[in-house]
């Protein structure tokens, strides 16, 4: 059975060539953190985050909201055409 302690869940897919900072973009949007020095990621990298947005006054409740960020490599035709020779 599915855990819904959340309102809205939003998944983001962060894809790119490597080494043009998923990873850093990816943490600081989750954690609020920068490193300058990541080890390329290998396959997949996921982060999660949990939010309460409070709204204004005269709202109702505030809304939990559940973040997924996924992060991975992807090859370009160009890059595949280096690969395959």
């Amino acid at each position: 059975m599915l855990n819904m302690d959340y309102d809205y869940l939003f998944k983001f897919l962060i894809l790119g060539n490597s080494g043009v900072g998923k990873t850093s973009f990816m943490y600081q949007l989750v954690d609020g953190t920068f490193n300058q020095r990541y080890i390329t990621t290998v396959g997949v990298d996921f982060r999660e985050k949990k939010i309460t947005y409070q709204p204004l006054e005269g709202a109702e409740r505030s809304q939990r909201i559940h973040l997924q960020v996924i992060c991975c490599a992807y090859l370009s035709v160009s890059n595949i055409n280096l690969y395959l020779s």
